[in-house]
């Protein structure tokens, strides 16, 4: 429809500048939702290096009970005999991961791997594909990203202790820095008496069908396997999502009540508008439509205007602070579109069912 033409949404729009600024505004509140969304799933993607190393490498221990470690020695010799497996012995002291902060303030920490020699994870290293310059590494080494260090204002050379990070047992020296992305720990540890536990990869499979096929391999052999990252991690981590869609539809139902105000008292003024094109035989089903697209360009408005401030806050906020701090604040996100999707609906659906059938049985006989 032409912009000249009065019964355009765009007319309406156009002439009323005012009061269709106020509606954008409001419904412009809604699309913040989607950049919460982003904040939560980008806590979400610090884990994302987590699962994908959870998906390659099959951790096994061995179990407390298995005193004369038989059923694990015999588990062992069955990987090292099994040609699409590959494996390196592991020592069963733990070892924690650093913790890094979030783009929401919080500490969380991610996965941590320990190796016995240079060696063994150099060669674990090239199935993860991770490349580096290891030749500094050897006992008591820790190896982390570069993303992690600037996270924790780490340089390459520095001995940290458990002053530094209580999940820290001992000392250990910063020898080498990855372009990881991910905030996982590594370590050398040289122990060839304490041997209880394995990590197992392969050439040709991972994730699901990997843990499937050393399970089936294990048989009835008493050995502890491991779930994977995203199997532990993902449930615990779904309370972020709860809240948040549950705080995404409170904040929805008080938008859409706030904007319905707004608008009723617009379109009850209008009344006698809308009678008019009745009396001149417009059907209610184009009644229907011109207060849906009234609404609808109004909301696109209010989308756009969104999107530009969310993707320029969240390039600013990037460059000028999360860089520097080894994090990255999403652009978009599922989580973002989907609360987005979830207010927009309750927003802006009840609002074009309301009005247009108030409208659509305007009659101008009762003026």
């Amino acid at each position: 429809m032409s912009k000249g033409n009065p019964y355009s949404a765009l007319y309406y729009i156009k002439e009323n500048k005012g009061k269709s600024i106020l509606c954008i505004f409001m419904m412009f509140l809604a699309t913040l939702m989607f950049l919460t969304g982003n904040y939560i799933q980008s806590v979400l993607a610090t884990f994302d290096k987590d699962f994908l190393y959870g998906d390659t490498i099959v951790r096994v221990n061995m179990l407390s009970t298995d005193v004369k470690q038989e059923d694990f020695k015999a588990f062992s010799e069955m990987v090292e005999q099994d040609e699409r497996l590959k494996s390196v012995k592991v020592t069963g002291y733990g070892f924690g991961s650093l913790t890094h902060s979030t783009v929401l303030g919080f500490e969380m920490s991610g996965r941590s791997y320990v190796f016995r020699s240079l060696e063994d994870m150099e060669n674990v290293f090239a199935r993860l594909n991770i490349e580096g310059d290891f030749s500094s590494c050897g006992h008591r080494s820790i190896i982390i990203s570069k993303e992690l260090a600037k996270n924790r204002g780490i340089e390459l050379g520095d001995t940290i202790d458990h002053a530094f990070d209580p999940n820290l047992d001992g000392a250990y020296t910063v020898d080498a820095l990855i372009d990881d992305g991910g905030y996982c720990t590594f370590y050398i540890f040289e122990d060839d008496d304490n041997l209880v536990r394995l990590y197992i990869y392969s050439d040709s499979m991972e994730g699901k069908e990997l843990y499937d096929y050393v399970r089936n391999l294990a048989g009835d052999k008493r050995v502890q396997i491991s779930e994977t990252e995203r199997d532990v991690v993902l449930p615990q981590l779904s309370i972020f999502y709860i809240v948040f869609y549950i705080v995404d539809i409170l904040i929805a139902i008080v938008l859409a009540v706030t904007v319905n105000s707004v608008v009723t008292g617009q379109y009850l003024k209008r009344t006698y508008e809308f009678g008019v094109y009745r009396a001149l035989g417009r059907s209610k089903k184009d009644i229907w439509k011109k207060v849906a697209a009234e609404i609808l360009i109004m909301n696109l408005f209010a989308c756009a205007l969104g999107f530009c401030v969310m993707f320029l806050y969240t390039y600013l906020v990037n460059e000028l602070y999360y860089t520097q701090k080894g994090l990255h604040l999403l652009y978009a996100s599922k989580a973002g579109f989907f609360g987005l999707l979830i207010c927009e609906t309750l927003i802006v659906v009840p609002l074009i069912f309301a009005k247009a059938k108030k409208m659509s049985r305007a009659d101008v006989t009762q003026f």
